[in-house]
C-alpha cells in the first residue's frame, strides 16, 4: 500500500461533508425476497445462512451487483463458508468472519461478471450498453409530494452513479462505513487492512466522491 495512503487525513471540506449527507441520505432500497439458499447439506451453515444470507444479499446490492448477480453472489459466498468453516478459531467473532469470507467472496464474483461483461460488450451491437445497468440504481418508490419524490429520486441517482464510478477499493469503505455503519476496526479486521489506512481510506474516498458529484452538477 502506498505510503500516501496512510499520511494522516486532511482537514474536512464542506464538499466532503456534503457528499457524507448526500450518502445517508440515499432512500432505503425496496424489501426483496430473501435469496434461495444452495444445497448445503450442513446444519451450522445452513444456520448461518438463514440468519445471514440476507445480509449479505443486501451488502451486494450496496455494492453495486443487480438482483441476480446479488444472488449469484450470496450462494458463492456461502459455498465458500461451507468449505472453510473449519478454519474459524474464534479470534473474532463469527459475524466479522463470515463478512470477510463474504466481502472477498464478491470481490471474486465482481471480477467474474467483469471479465463476462467485457466478452459482451465486443459482441453487443451499439446503443445496448446499458444492458447490465446495477438494479441497485432503481429506487424505492418516493414519499411526500410527487415534486418531492422526483427531486430525491434524480438526487439519489446522481450519488449512486457517482458511487458507481469510484475505484473497488473506495467503493467498498464508503458502503461500509457510511451505508453500513461499521466501525473503522470492523472495516479494518474484514478487508485485513490497517485503521489508519482504513480511515485515510475513507477520506480519499469522501473526497472522491464530493469531487464526482461537483463534476456532475457542473455539467447539467
Amino acid at each position: 500500500m502506498s505510503r500516501r495512503e496512510e499520511a494522516p487525513p486532511a482537514p474536512r471540506q464542506k464538499g466532503v461533508r456534503a457528499a457524507r449527507s448526500a450518502l445517508r441520505a440515499l432512500p432505503p432500497q425496496q424489501p426483496e425476497p430473501a435469496p434461495r439458499g444452495p444445497a448445503l447439506g450442513d446444519t451450522e451453515v445452513e444456520a448461518l445462512f438463514r440468519e445471514f444470507a440476507p445480509k449479505v444479499y443486501a451488502l451486494a446490492r450496496r455494492f453495486g451487483f443487480d438482483a441476480d448477480e446479488a444472488e449469484d453472489g450470496v450462494q458463492e459466498v456461502f459455498m465458500k463458508v461451507q468449505r472453510r468453516i473449519g478454519t474459524f478459531r474464534g479470534d473474532a467473532a463469527l459475524s466479522t468472519w463470515l463478512y470477510q469470507v463474504a466481502v472477498n467472496a464478491l470481490r471474486d464474483h465482481r471480477r467474474k461478471l467483469m471479465r463476462h461483461r467485457r466478452t459482451l460488450s465486443l459482441q453487443a451491437p451499439r446503443g445496448l450498453e446499458d444492458a447490465n445497468e446495477p438494479v441497485e440504481q432503481r429506487l424505492a418508490s418516493p414519499i411526500g409530494t410527487p415534486a418531492e419524490g422526483v427531486a430525491r429520486a434524480e438526487r439519489g441517482q446522481i450519488v449512486r452513479e457517482a458511487l458507481d464510478r469510484l475505484p473497488t477499493r473506495f467503493r467498498e469503505v464508503l458502503v461500509l462505513r457510511e451505508l453500513e455503519g461499521w466501525s473503522y476496526r470492523d472495516i479494518a479486521r474484514v478487508l485485513g487492512l490497517a485503521q489508519g489506512t482504513v480511515e485515510s481510506r475513507i477520506f480519499r474516498a469522501r473526497a472522491r466522491l464530493a469531487a464526482e458529484l461537483r463534476r456532475k452538477e457542473e455539467s447539467l
